[in-house]
């Protein structure tokens, strides 16, 4: 009779964590393929930020020499307008403003307060740092996101893999229950039962390091 009652306890432990790791393992798999989705999703989006992040690197060092150019030549019609006649120094004067008008506006007007004060070799506008990181920002905006949805894709996927290494454990532990219900020794069927539960809370302990 106590024989009996040890077994049929046994088997109703071996069915109830049947049932536990198959929901588990069922649910580590869904999550494990949340977290595979999202590192895809964010791999994507880094690709398509560091695209951007290309495009406008190459965008701005073209404005930065289109800036180089249009400043060079106003400065250049402004020093001839200073040295020639009332009617010709007037067209030159206006070939100043055309070619800063085509300029990036903030320089524009920092050159013509370079040009008040003289063409001071240390006070070009080309050379002031907010200038330049004022060209840079975008391209750097759209590099660092990249970079930061990079690292995230990375976790994602590593968060993923431990969910995998989680699962084949757990299929351990199913496979230690599963040949614990055919075998009839008791004490053979009570360690097998112990190893499966340690292999299930082994691979629970380990899923849990995954969040």
């Amino acid at each position: 009779m106590e024989n009996g009652s040890a077994s049929r306890g046994l088997d109703i432990v071996t069915g109830v964590m049947l049932g536990v790791i198959s929901v588990t393992t069922a649910l580590g798999a869904w999550q494990a393929a949340v977290w595979t989705l999202g590192s895809e999703q964010y791999l994507s989006d880094s690709a398509d930020a560091r695209a951007v992040s290309v495009n406008q690197a190459v965008l701005a060092d073209y404005n930065r020499r289109l800036d180089l150019e249009s400043t060079g030549n106003a400065r250049r019609y402004r020093e001839l307008a200073a040295v020639s006649e009332p009617a010709q120094a007037f067209a030159f004067e206006f070939k100043v403003e055309a070619e800063l008008g085509v300029a990036t506006p903030s320089l524009a007007d920092a050159w013509r307060e370079w040009a008040a004060a003289g063409f001071l070799a240390e006070q070009n506008p080309v050379d002031d740092p907010l200038y330049r990181a004022d060209l840079v920002k975008r391209p750097d905006s759209y590099s660092y996101a990249s970079t930061v949805m990079a690292g995230a894709s990375e976790a994602r996927r590593a968060q993923s893999s431990v969910l995998a290494q989680a699962a084949l454990i757990q299929a351990l532990a199913l496979f230690l229950f599963g040949i614990a219900g055919v075998n009839r020794q008791q004490s053979v069927r009570t360690w097998v039962i112990v190893f499966g539960v340690v292999a299930f809370l082994a691979g629970v302990a380990l899923a849990a390091t995954a969040y």
